[in-house]
């Protein structure tokens, strides 16, 4: 059975608690609740799930979902109406994130790697075996053994590109089906700037567009892989896509990712361990 939560209905207690604390605020749709199994980094919610989470909010094939704070585990937060079919998502009085219907980049994807490039590329995933804040992760982290091991990796021959395996585990699935936030997931960490990891500079999420074309079966192998569109300065902007055995496509998604300053990540790197 899987352990996702992502409830439709707000329960009695925290929609009188926002009455009160945001009495000019429109009437809540609906909650996201992540289970504490699914961290990114620690104590917060993996950027994939937390923006698949929120996107079954919003009625539209692409969603564009804007990550403004850390979403928390294992609590149950308020999901309000937006302009023009979104969503807001609540923490009590503080906005965390946002989304809406989204539209993805035209620039054509390249060439797929095979599965045997994907796995040969998580082999060479320059962090194993360093302790870091994202360590853990439930997608990426290299060694969680109960994680999805969505590992990217450098495609070798091909600068600023990354590639992971994805043999979907029943732990993430419903009805033998890979769940939607899981194949958010899996296409988030593998979206990660692939300069960014060959320097270990510590990048969070701020903004996914996905689209999921359908969700796989549980065993089937599927390859992720990713390319940077462009840098400005500490920001970055990726896409990424989901290919199967046939070569079709699963999911494809755009990321902008920020790097942290040496400070700040620093920083970071303290209070999440």
């Amino acid at each position: 059975m899987s352990t996702f939560v992502s409830s439709s209905r707000l329960t009695g207690s925290v929609r009188a608690q926002m009455a009160v604390q945001n009495p000019g605020r429109a009437d809540p749709i609906g909650s996201v609740l992540i289970d504490r199994r699914f961290n990114g980094p620690r104590r917060f919610a993996n950027g994939g799930f937390a923006a698949g989470s929120i996107a079954q909010h919003v009625d539209a094939e692409t969603v564009t979902v804007v990550l403004q704070r850390p979403i928390p585990l294992a609590r149950e937060l308020a999901v309000v109406q937006g302009e023009n079919g979104g969503a807001l998502v609540y923490d009590r009085q503080r906005l965390l994130a946002r989304a809406h219907p989204g539209r993805l980049t035209d620039a054509p994807a390249p060439v797929a790697p095979t599965y045997e490039d994907a796995l040969d590329a998580r082999s060479h995933h320059p962090l194993v075996g360093v302790r870091h804040p994202l360590s853990d992760c439930v997608v990426c982290g290299p060694r969680r053994p109960d994680g999805m091991r969505v590992t990217p990796g450098p495609l070798r021959g091909h600068p600023g590109r990354l590639a992971a395996p994805w043999s979907v585990d029943a732990r993430v699935a419903r009805a033998g089906l890979a769940d939607y936030r899981a194949v958010w997931a899996a296409v988030d960490c593998t979206s990660y700037p692939r300069r960014a990891l060959d320097e270990g500079v510590l990048c969070l999420l701020g903004t996914m567009t996905a689209r999921i074309e359908r969700r796989p079966r549980v065993g089937e192998h599927l390859v992720v892989h990713s390319w940077t569109r462009e840098e400005h300065g500490r920001r970055f902007e990726t896409s990424v896509a989901m290919i199967d055995e046939a070569g079709g496509v699963v999911a494809r998604a755009d990321a902008t990712w920020v790097a942290l300053k040496p400070g700040r990540a620093a920083l970071l790197g303290g209070l999440l361990r």
